[in-house]
This record gives structure tokens, sequence and C-alpha cells, in this order.
């Protein structure tokens, strides 16, 4: 768990980090049993990471991807799997540059959109 503020100067800082779990995590070799991680092949897979490299919300992907098959149901995989692949990608970009690409990445959307809140 990690939690992050920002200060009165406007900058983002770590105020709580905690790296030890309070469960047992699955082993990466049995992931493939997890129910939301076996349906996204390789072909959507791309597709997905193309969606996400463009700009489009993953939602608008899925609904997108669900009316060129006719319905949710032809999909092959989920909303929630195609949401969990997504969030999948994301943390394997962020992976490696710890808490002070998170907060960059937050300060920017916070600078570049709207409707984003972070506290």
């Amino acid at each position: 768990m990690m939690r992050i503020k920002r200060n009165n100067d406007g900058v983002y800082e770590v105020v709580k980090h905690i790296e030890k779990h309070n469960h047992p995590l699955p082993r990466i070799e049995w992931s493939h049993l997890h129910r939301t991680e076996k349906s996204i092949i390789d072909e959507k897979a791309k597709a997905i990471e193309e969606m996400l490299s463009s700009g489009l919300r993953a939602t608008e992907f899925f609904r997108y991807m669900a009316y060129n098959v006719g319905g949710e149901e032809n999909i092959g995989h989920t909303l929630k799997d195609h949401m969990n692949f997504v969030n999948k990608l994301k943390m394997n970009n962020i992976e490696g540059d710890d808490a002070a690409r998170v907060i960059d990445m937050i300060q920017d959307q916070d600078e570049e959109k709207d409707g984003f809140f972070s506290r």
C-alpha cells in the first residue's frame, strides 16, 4: 500500500508505504489459473496495447470491441478481464521506477485533465 498527498507547495509526497502484504501472494507461475487472467489472447492484447497508446479509454475500447463482434458475450473476455489487463500493462510501465514515477504521473494528470482529482 502507498499513500500519497500533495503538500502546501503543490508537490506530491509519499506519506506511507507498506511493502508487506497482509496475505500470501500467488505464485507467478500460477497466474494463468486465475479466472480473470485467462481470456486475453495475443491478438487482442496487441490491440489493447495500441488502444492505450492512442489515448482511447479502456472502457470505450471494450464497447467498441463488443459492437464489432455483436455483443460483449462474443468478445471472449469480460470487462473485468479487460480492465485487469489494462491495469497490468500500466503497472508494468511503472514497475522499477517506484514512487517517484507514480507521483510524476499523478502530477501530469492533475495538470492536463480538468476532471482529474488528487489530494
